[in-house]
């Protein structure tokens, strides 16, 4: 008997592509939320005008189906006291997308503006909002510039606070992560939020938040496949002092942590493995460190196979001479087969192009 998908699923799907789809086209960023949490948010935008990230970022919730059109014609979310109460508190304006897949129409509604306008409805209902405000091409310039309002507020010392507590309640994987947006969204300009999250990274090994905390946190060092441009990096003075402390302070255990995140996708362009090259890269002694990895049979196999990879590209950063060396001591220092075959074509690649090239 085959499994068959729920209608509502696909449905739900259908919403999430129609929201996904617009706000690509128009160049901003789209970040889907799967944590299959009810209470929670389906999504982040951070909006880009002109190329430049704007540094405004608002979660989004994603309803879809003819179900939530009234019969007067209105679009309704039907809610709780536990959603108002989480959208109320909430680090990041939300909103919310209603999409029609029957008349192929979208609206939006600020639930942040709704709940601030009537604070009673926390408490006493009703748990009604309707969305009225068109969401297409046509109009996405009105929804951009009303959610840009909130750059200023979001910004101020009150919300950093909020931003760094929920960061740290580990145990709430959906308020880890809204932590981090907010902090990367609206305070990547204060030295303390680089500070903080370099300092803490080690402490998410087997996190769920581990490989974006890794996505931020390169944006320090970059690399070619971050969405980035000199028109809307980092502020110089703050990357500099970040990536400074970033060589000061990381060490093998935050190695190992990093390492850990890298999956079968290996480290190629666009996956977690290339975001953790541009990290391992910012370390006083890459090869030092990336060789003892490689050789500590006491590690994960994948894990002593990265570093393995990440110690060549060092090397042989400073010479061929210098990376086949450090082939011929690791030759003579790992007795894993699997691993030893790797040195082998690394050897040959060498000797033959004189660079071992990852990307």
């Amino acid at each position: 008997m085959t499994t068959k998908r729920k209608r509502s699923q696909a449905t739900s799907r259908d919403g999430v592509n129609f929201v996904k789809g617009l706000i690509e086209r128009q160049n901003s960023i789209f970040q889907e939320i799967d944590l299959h949490n009810d209470l929670g948010n389906d999504a982040y935008i951070e909006f880009v005008v002109e190329e430049n990230a704007t540094g405004c970022c608002v979660a989004l919730q994603i309803k879809s189906g003819a179900s939530y059109r009234s019969p007067s014609g209105r679009y309704a979310l039907q809610s709780d006291r536990d959603h108002f109460e989480y959208w109320a508190s909430h680090i990041l304006p939300v909103l919310a997308v209603v999409f029609d897949p029957e008349r192929k129409k979208a609206v939006w509604v600020d639930i942040t503006d709704h709940l601030r306008k009537t604070p009673s409805a926390i408490t006493d209902g009703p748990y009604t909002i309707y969305a009225d405000q068109d969401f297409s091409e046509s109009t996405f310039l009105e929804f951009r510039n009303h959610c840009l309002q909130y750059r200023d507020q979001y910004s101020r010392e009150s919300n950093f606070g909020q931003a760094l507590e929920s960061l740290s309640i580990r145990n709430d994987v959906e308020r880890c992560l809204d932590g981090l947006r907010a902090l990367f969204a609206y305070h990547r300009n204060q030295p303390a939020t680089w500070y903080y999250l370099i300092s803490c990274i080690s402490n998410y090994r087997g996190h769920a938040l581990l490989r974006e905390l890794i996505v931020q946190l390169s944006h320090i060092p970059g690399h070619g496949e971050i969405f980035w441009s000199k028109r809307n990096i980092i502020n110089e003075m703050v990357r500099r002092s970040a990536l400074l402390f970033m060589r000061e302070r990381f060490e093998r255990r935050d190695a190992l942590t990093m390492l850990s995140a890298i999956d079968d996708a290996g480290i190629d362009r666009g996956t977690i493995g290339q975001y953790v090259h541009a990290l391992i890269d910012t370390m006083t002694d890459t090869q030092g460190i990336m060789e003892s990895i490689a050789i500590d049979i006491s590690q994960d196999g994948r894990i002593r196979h990265s570093a393995l990879l990440f110690a060549i590209s060092a090397a042989q950063a400073q010479s061929v001479a210098d990376a086949l060396a450090l082939l011929s001591r690791l030759r003579h220092s790992i007795d894993d087969e699997e691993l030893n075959s790797v040195v082998g074509w690394l050897e040959e690649d060498l000797r033959q192009f004189g660079y071992v090239s990852f990307y």
